[in-house]
């Protein structure tokens, strides 16, 4: 049987698994979070959390068709995967039951043929490899779909998106508190594409738990600044916008502050990154909310742009409440010498809203019981306006008629259905799982 390593990244994306998993080495183990696709070097999937045992652990995931990749690709030398705590693999073909890392850690094996879910086996009978044409304009999920069809269906399949990220959030609360998880979420979403592991990793070691604790003990926010700063070094590649003066006060102010000397290797991607995008940016668009907040909860400040009735919700109002919160004009920053715009603009802001203020506020609701917060996000979700569109809607798009293209760029939810699509399929050029997805889609409407 042949297929790319890219359909096994759809198998494990999509979670078509049975319940009852064991290792080769014959652990139990659950998936709490299967982790987030990584486009770029290094694991196939970051950030995963999983129990073994009922020991829970986060770290990437990496996956191949046969056990003895790992050492094909050389990743038994390579340190940029350590961090995996799971080997993926479709058929178990090495000597030992475990994986060995470059640091000489034992790495569990997860053996996928024999724990396949009833839908995925029976495609697997039938697929073969096959190469994805891309001029090829056609595609099966949007032909002869009427208008109101589509709208249903994208309205499912957006809000399916929405509870994987709300699944991954509760996943991430195992080891963490609401207050953490906002502060993730921003400095994720900040890191863009490139530089969103990183930004995440970041957040990661100096969690907000902890700069709490360096608050109560006199951290100023300059202090706090030069810690994220020259622990990751991204003092030594600052973009030009900023003073000289500045960067020397910064990293004198470093060696002579006490609370942090840990240095990080997070393996920036700054090449032909635009000023705008620079990390170091980013982290002074959001360290004044960050600072002023480590003495009064930080996620206060979702609940209270939330704080509506859910038969009374004005968007207008909500938005003027998250820009507000967000975005700080130079003027008022306490680093002003950042042009007036290098702020966060409103195209980002309401990324943040889709991917981190929603799904953090139904979790939240969730684990209180506040209904009327769950519902007041929910219908945020479903109203929210069309965002930008990226290199994926537009890739999408080639396969909409005029007036398909109209309707999913009037929602934020139709394009989150849109992109759930590409991420479970099109990347995959899975067809053949698309074709069954609508079908199981129209037949719960």
């Amino acid at each position: 049987m042949q297929f790319s390593e890219k359909f096994l990244y759809h198998i494990w994306d999509a979670q078509h698994l049975q319940k009852k998993l064991q290792t080769i080495s014959g652990k139990s183990l659950k998936i709490m979070f299967q982790g987030q696709w990584n486009t770029d070097a290094g694991p196939d999937f970051k950030n995963a959390i999983i129990q073994f045992e009922g020991e829970v652990l986060r770290g990437d995931v990496e996956v191949h068709l046969e056990t003895h990749d790992w050492n094909s690709h050389h990743h038994h030398e390579d340190k940029n995967y350590n961090n995996v705590i799971l080997h993926i693999v479709f058929k178990h073909n090495g000597q030992y039951p475990f994986t060995v890392s470059e640091n000489g850690e034992k790495i569990e094996i997860l053996e996928l043929q024999n724990y396949l879910d009833k839908n995925i086996t029976k495609l697997l009978k039938e697929h073969k490899h096959k190469k994805f044409v891309v001029e090829d304009k056609f595609c099966s999920f949007f032909a002869g779909l009427d208008n109101e069809s589509l709208q249903l269906l994208l309205l499912k399949s957006g809000s399916e998106r929405l509870e994987k990220k709300i699944k991954r959030f509760g996943a991430e609360l195992f080891f963490s508190d609401f207050n953490q998880l906002f502060m993730q979420g921003l400095f994720e979403s900040l890191g863009y594409s490139k530089n969103k592991f990183q930004m995440l990793q970041l957040a990661l070691k100096f969690p907000y738990s902890k700069l709490k604790e360096f608050y109560r003990n006199g951290m100023t926010k300059d202090e706090l600044l030069t810690l994220w700063l020259c622990s990751s070094d991204l003092i030594s590649h600052l973009p030009k916008t900023f003073p000289r003066e500045f960067v020397s006060k910064w990293k004198e102010l470093y060696q002579k502050q006490g609370f942090s000397k840990e240095i990080f290797d997070l393996d920036w991607k700054l090449f032909r990154i635009r000023p705008i995008n620079h990390p170091a940016v980013r982290i002074l668009q959001i360290i004044d909310l960050i600072y002023e907040n480590l003495e009064n909860p930080l996620f206060n400040n979702v609940l209270k742009v939330f704080s509506f009735t859910d038969k009374k919700i004005k968007m207008n109002k909500f938005k003027g409440r998250i820009y507000s919160l967000l975005q700080v004009k130079g003027d008022e920053s306490s680093y002003s010498f950042l042009p007036e715009k290098y702020q966060i603009g409103k195209s980002r802001v309401d990324i943040i809203i889709i991917n981190i203020l929603i799904p953090l506020a139904i979790l939240y609701a969730r684990k209180m019981s506040y209904s009327e917060l769950d519902n007041v996000a929910k219908k945020v979700y479903q109203e929210f306006h069309g965002l930008p569109g990226n290199f994926i809607t537009q890739f999408m798009e080639r396969f909409m008629s005029d007036t398909q293209r109209k309707i999913v760029s009037k929602k934020a939810i139709y394009q989150q259905g849109i992109l759930k699509l590409y991420f479970d399929f099109c990347q995959h050029h899975n067809c053949e799982m698309c074709v069954q997805f609508k079908k199981e889609l129209i037949s719960s409407m």
